[in-house]
């Protein structure tokens, strides 16, 4: 089966989007 794609199609996001919070929480941290 093409369980290869499945998973590339739902981690590629969850890494965008780990990205992101990362990002966001580093910058309120540098902030306060």
């Amino acid at each position: 089966m093409s369980s290869e794609i499945i998973t590339a199609s739902i981690v590629s996001p969850l890494m965008i989007i780990i990205g992101l919070v990362l990002g966001f929480v580093l910058l309120k941290i540098q902030g306060e």
